[in-house]
């Protein structure tokens, strides 16, 4: 058996990516948060990896794989209306809140991959450390 190349391994790192890639939009949109006319980024990753995941037919190990590696994450500009004379959309009470979610998902993600690496090392040592 590949320990590497499994739907959990790939899930978690394609989690990461995606993670990584809402945190960059986020920080990006708090650096213009004052810039006249900029209009906010968001980033949609957990409902393209569930789309390609649930338009699987079968269950193989290889197809779930795939579709795991097909899977982008999304960034749109946002088309809210804006609150502010000169046009820019950011919320910045909104965006602090989603970088602190964003960061927790984070930590809780590579959190899990190293609880799956800390289990396969104790199996592969017999539990000997």
């Amino acid at each position: 058996m590949d320990w590497l190349n499994s739907v959990p391994i790939n899930l978690l790192t394609k989690d990461l990516d995606g993670l990584w890639v809402r945190q960059r939009a986020i920080s990006g949109n708090l650096a213009n948060w004052e810039t006249p006319g900029y209009k906010s980024r968001e980033v949609s990753f957990e409902e393209e990896l569930q789309k390609n995941l649930s338009s699987q037919s079968s269950q193989k190990r290889s197809e779930l794989l795939q579709a795991i590696d097909d899977t982008q994450p999304q960034v749109t500009v946002s088309q809210a209306l804006s609150q502010r004379m000169d046009g820019n959309n950011v919320d910045v009470v909104e965006q602090n809140a989603e970088i602190a979610r964003t960061q927790f998902n984070y930590m809780y993600s590579m959190r899990a991959l190293s609880d799956y690496f800390s289990r396969l090392r104790y199996v592969i040592t017999d539990g000997r450390g």
